[in-house]
């Protein structure tokens, strides 16, 4: 399926920047893939939008239940690209 910008929303922004990362909500509509979500620029305006590399992406759709959250890989232009990050052990 397709990225929906008006989607993705800007939920927690840490006070004075700093490294703690910035969380963001992704109304997972169409029920995206893995695959899909983690492409390369999957989120075509995130970087327009403030996303930077280390902040957090909860992905979600209702209707299937999907969740999974992912973390800023890095951002290019306008886009940034997600990966699912490793569990901390």
């Amino acid at each position: 399926m397709a990225y929906a910008p008006d989607n993705l929303a800007l939920s927690t922004n840490t006070v004075g920047g700093g490294s703690y990362p910035r969380l963001f909500y992704y109304y997972n509509a169409a029920a995206d893939s893995d695959a899909t979500i983690v492409g390369a620029g999957f989120f075509s305006d995130g970087a327009s939008k403030g996303m930077r590399k280390g902040d957090l992406v909860d992905c979600v759709n209702v209707a299937t239940p999907l969740y999974k959250r992912y973390q800023v890989l890095s951002t290019s232009g306008a886009a940034a690209t997600v990966q699912a990050p490793t569990a901390i052990t």
